[in-house]
């Protein structure tokens, strides 16, 4: 069975998660009798991005081979065992609302990435890049799912502003429970981005003894941190109100995202 086969059935099968939370929120049923339904299509979708990912190669003799389809399903990956954890920890079905699409999307366009089946894009040669790589990526799925709770806080926020509770707004987690989730979270990103950022300078430092800190990686993820730093000592301060703290969890997000993919993917698109 190809790679791509597998990209899209574990697409579907997320897509089938959402379309059931979807339709009970619609309805106002609950989920609660049918977490161990989600979680265990849930399961298997991992299990076949597992599978697809091992097709692609990324496991080489001397360390890790990282394409952009790679990376990509390996950092949804990530996120969704994150998610399936939630659930079978706190139930946190409401999440999957907006996680679960984001989720289905990568995996379907995956086998349409331009270095899907291409050269190597990252092959790590030591254990602090290795180390380095883990660490970012799991710093972008934590923070993925910053920014879906920041998300959920505006669309939560504008709507008791407005009093317009639709069953979709009935459907998700409260607002303070969003917002402590949101920001447990972005304590967790912003720890694991400064260790990927100093991982990375101190591998530049032993690969190729300088910092390359004008790279767009390095600055991108720098700025990222920045912002979230600054989100930090904001919120300690309790000087911002909610919605410029969800926009900017979602614009750290935006740098990350830049980061990690925007500028490789552009090139592999001209070259």
């Amino acid at each position: 069975m190809s790679s791509s086969i597998l990209f899209f059935t574990s697409a579907l099968v997320t897509l089938i998660c959402a379309i059931i939370l979807w339709r009970n929120a619609l309805q106002r049923q609950s989920v609660q009798n049918q977490t161990n339904s989600i979680a265990g299509l849930l399961v298997t979708g991992i299990a076949l991005n597992i599978w697809a990912i091992h097709l692609l190669g990324s496991l080489a003799a001397d360390g890790i081979n990282f394409t952009l389809a790679t990376g990509t399903a390996s950092m949804t990956l990530l996120v969704q065992i994150i998610y399936c954890i939630g659930i079978l920890r706190y139930g946190t079905q409401g999440l999957g609302l907006f996680l679960l699409p984001v989720i289905a999307v990568p995996l379907f366009l995956i086998p349409l990435l331009p270095e899907a089946h291409a050269a190597n894009w990252v092959r790590t040669t030591s254990v602090l890049q290795t180390s380095h790589l883990l660490i970012s990526m799991l710093a972008y799925a934590i923070l993925t799912l910053a920014a879906i709770h920041a998300l959920m806080q505006i669309l939560l926020d504008r709507a008791l502003k407005k009093k317009r509770l639709s069953m979709l707004v009935q459907a998700l987690p409260a607002l303070v429970d969003i917002e402590r989730h949101m920001f447990a979270q972005v304590k967790l990103a912003t720890i694991l981005i400064g260790i990927s950022i100093l991982t990375g300078l101190v591998w530049q430092w032993v690969e190729y003894q300088h910092f390359a800190l004008l790279n767009h990686k390095v600055l991108l993820a720098l700025f990222s941190f920045g912002v979230l730093v600054l989100l930090q000592v904001k919120h300690s301060r309790a000087s911002w109100p909610t919605r410029i703290a969800s926009r900017t969890v979602l614009t750290a997000y935006g740098l990350l995202v830049l980061a990690y993919f925007g500028v490789k993917f552009i090139h592999s698109l001209l070259y």
